[in-house]
């Protein structure tokens, strides 16, 4: 299975697929979100730019769109999907297996956006983050209390999920903090991602489906003529913040990304923050999202509920 999923990721890179964010949604129109960018204020410092700007991005909720008070009996997910920043999605034919294990099994309801893909024109950084920055406010615009929100997001959206905790971080008197974070196998070194041989030659590439052309495709599309002072955004491994928001990060002990995740975890603690990891020893990248195909279904279960009592304790400290 790693060598077929190794084969179409490189052959994705090659021809560098082009993937459109779907406009027609593919679910029902009452579970699909179009949310709209807020206040030009929140998008400041590093989420400025002049070529990108914010724009309305589409999300899909799982399992039924949010009503008032879903927070009293649901953790509120805004979950940031997989796939390098160059493709992929937040529709069901893409995240629709990850939203089920976290609907069923963590008592999510959850916002998963499509945002902007490195692939595309007008999708390099900071095209997700402010995509990032449009949902969140859009949650607190429905009114669901800042506390209760749980922000989450698989490899390239793991990513993207610490990027915005550290932009909210230093803007946070813009910004309430959310409850939690929620990372699953993230990628920390977007800058090194470029050089395909940093995967390739990894310890872990016999054991892994994820192939450097891959990774170096949409590293290139993403940070292509980004001024270095946004390198702490992407390149996370080597660039820990301080933040009050505690963070639980799940990876395979057989996929590429492990080392790196345990490292940038120490990084953070060093900084004073509250950083859990739960390791599955024997998976490869991913299994929230691609378990369901890669045989890593069952363990993809029991990190969710992981994750569950995870926020259970801070919910009840």
């Amino acid at each position: 299975m790693n060598n077929l999923f190794r084969t179409f990721l490189y052959h994705a890179a090659v021809v560098e697929v082009n993937t459109p964010i779907q406009s027609t949604p593919a679910v029902r129109e009452d579970r699909v979100d179009l949310m709209r960018p807020g206040p030009a204020e929140k998008y400041s410092g590093i989420a400025l730019d002049a070529a990108i700007e914010p724009c309305t991005v589409k999300g899909t909720w799982y399992p039924s769109t949010y009503e008032a008070g879903d927070e009293n009996n649901h953790n509120i997910i805004l979950y940031f999907h997989g796939g390098g920043y160059a493709m992929c999605g937040g529709s069901e034919g893409d995240s629709g297996f990850a939203a089920s294990l976290l609907v069923k099994h963590a008592a999510a309801k959850a916002l998963f956006p499509s945002n902007r893909l490195s692939s595309n024109q007008g999708g390099g950084f900071p095209a997700a983050l402010q995509d990032a920055v449009t949902a969140y406010n859009h949650l607190l615009d429905l009114g669901i209390p800042p506390g209760k929100i749980v922000l989450s997001g698989d490899s390239a959206g793991g990513n993207l999920t610490i990027a915005q905790l550290r932009y909210m971080g230093e803007t946070s008197r813009l910004f309430p903090q959310p409850l939690s974070v929620l990372s699953w196998s993230p990628t920390t070194g977007m800058l090194a991602a470029k050089e395909p041989l940093e995967i390739d030659q990894n310890r872990n590439s016999s054991t892994d489906f994820l192939a450097g052309d891959f990774c170096a495709w949409g590293a290139k599309g993403l940070i292509t003529n980004v001024s270095p002072a946004a390198t702490p955004y992407f390149s996370l491994r080597k660039n820990p913040f301080s933040c009050q928001v505690p963070m639980w990060i799940q990876v395979g002990g057989l996929e590429v990304l492990y080392y790196n995740a345990l490292e940038f975890a120490g990084n953070m603690r060093k900084q004073g923050n509250a950083v859990e990891v739960y390791v599955e020893p024997y998976a490869n990248h991913d299994i929230l999202y691609l378990g369901g195909s890669t045989g890593f279904g069952v363990e993809a279960v029991k990190a969710v509920k992981e994750a569950r009592e995870f926020l259970g304790d801070l919910k009840r400290d």
